[in-house]
């Protein structure tokens, strides 16, 4: 059975909504800083943008991107990421909404939004490396895990990687 997942726009009023989602035991192992992510919701940093992620009638998730500098970049190590590159974020609110598709079905929407920009090579997910469900469902939605390290003091990450093959249409000149 195929559920209709959209993304819509994330508005003040689902704060609260996301700090009860935040909470819940499944979402709190992997986002320990509830707080800052609340924060980040309310007011994203340039380049950054969100949503929630319906499934049919409901709101079931949570969705967040941004571009990323080069400073940050060289900051975590990932030196052979390219500037402007997307860093997402997504969280499914409810455990009966896991391994559902959901979440592979959200990301595929995230990419196609983000495809629509040509100057963005590739979008990036940092997961635990404990976080095996993610990997899979990610892998899906065409991640690949590209290497592990440890941004910021959260331990061993993989970093999984999702390249947006651009093709020259006739006459385009290559840039």
């Amino acid at each position: 059975m195929s559920v209709d997942v959209t993304l819509r726009p994330f508005r003040p009023a689902h704060l609260d909504v996301l700090a009860r989602w935040l909470a819940e035991p499944h979402v709190a192992r992997w986002y320990p800083e509830p707080e800052a992510n609340l924060s980040w919701a309310a007011n994203p940093p340039p380049g950054g943008a969100q949503a929630i992620i319906a499934a049919g009638d409901a709101d079931v998730g949570y969705l967040r991107w941004q571009h990323v500098d080069r400073a940050t970049l060289d900051a975590l190590g990932l030196y052979e990421i390219p500037a402007n590159s997307v860093d997402a974020d997504i969280l499914l609110g409810n455990t009966a909404n896991v391994r559902k598709g959901i979440g592979v079905a959200a990301l595929q929407a995230l990419t196609a939004e983000i495809c629509r920009d040509p100057t963005v090579a590739l979008i990036g997910l940092t997961t635990s490396v404990a976080n095996v469900h993610a990997h899979r469902a990610f892998e899906k939605a065409g991640f690949r895990i590209t290497r592990q390290y440890d941004p910021n003091g959260l331990g061993p990450c993989h970093l999984m990687i999702l390249n947006l093959q651009r093709t020259q249409t006739p006459g385009e000149r290559p840039t």
